[in-house]
C-alpha cells in the first residue's frame, strides 16, 4: 500500500535509519529483531523486568530458538556496560555465546522510565565492542524523545534496529514500525511474513 510505504519511509527518516517496517505489534517487531540478529542457539542479554522477556510469551526461544540471559537493571530498568560485560557469554564448545543485546525505552516495568540517549548509547557501545548486534525496544520511544527534548533518531543512532509503537503514546489504533539498516529490513520483512504479518490492506 502506498500510504504504508510512505509511513515506513517517514519513520526511517525520523529514527535516522536506512529503512523500516510496519509490523502489526510491538512484540511482533521485537520478535523479528531477535530472529534476525541471532543465530539458533545463542544468548540474548536483556534486562529481568524487560517486556521482551517478561510479557512476550518466551518469544525468544519459541521464534528465534533462543535463550535470554537477564541483567538486573535497578530501579530504573538501565542496563550499565558493566553489567553488559557480565553477562556477556563467549561461544565456545561448552557455551552458546551471546548474539543480542536487547534494551527498552521507556521502560515499562520500571515506571515508564525514559532512559536518555546517553544511557542507550552506553550500553550499544559496550555490546558493539563485544561484537554483540544491539535492538531497541522502543515502544514509547515517541515518549521518551520530548522527554529529554532530543530527536527521535538519538535513541536510535547507537543501535542496530529499533522498534516504536504507533499504538503508544501516538494514539493509532495498530501497529508498530520496525527500523534498521536495508538488509536488515529485507530479512526482517521475509520473518514478518513468516509469523503472519504481511498485512495486505493495511493503508488508507
Amino acid at each position: 500500500d502506498p500510504t504504508v510505504e510512505k509511513l515506513q519511509d517517514r519513520t526511517a527518516e525520523l529514527l535516522g535509519a536506512e529503512a523500516a517496517l510496519f509490523v502489526p505489534s510491538g512484540t511482533m517487531g521485537n520478535q523479528i529483531a531477535a530472529r534476525v540478529h541471532t543465530d539458533r542457539g545463542q544468548e540474548v542479554l536483556c534486562e529481568r523486568e524487560s517486556h521482551i522477556y517478561k510479557w512476550e510469551l518466551a518469544g525468544l526461544a519459541q521464534h528465534a530458538g533462543v535463550q535470554p540471559r537477564t541483567v538486573d537493571g535497578s530501579d530504573r530498568g538501565l542496563v550499565t556496560p558493566e553489567a553488559i560485560r557480565e553477562g556477556y557469554v563467549e561461544a565456545s564448545g561448552h557455551r552458546p555465546g551471546t548474539g543480542l543485546l536487547a534494551v527498552e525505552n521507556t521502560h515499562n516495568s520500571k515506571g515508564g522510565t525514559a532512559l536518555s540517549p546517553e544511557a542507550i548509547a552506553a550500553a550499544a557501545d559496550a555490546a558493539t565492542d563485544l561484537g554483540v548486534s544491539v535492538h531497541l525496544d522502543g515502544a514509547r520511544l515517541v515518549n521518551a524523545a520530548p522527554a529529554h527534548d532530543v530527536p527521535a533518531s538519538e535513541f536510535a543512532a547507537s543501535v542496530d534496529s529499533a522498534m516504536c509503537c504507533l499504538s503508544k503514546g501516538l494514539g493509532a489504533p495498530v501497529g508498530s514500525m520496525l527500523a534498521g539498516s536495508e538488509g536488515f529490513v529485507e530479512r526482517a520483512r521475509r520473518v514478518r511474513k513468516l509469523l503472519g504479518g504481511g498485512m495486505r490492506q493495511a493503508g488508507m
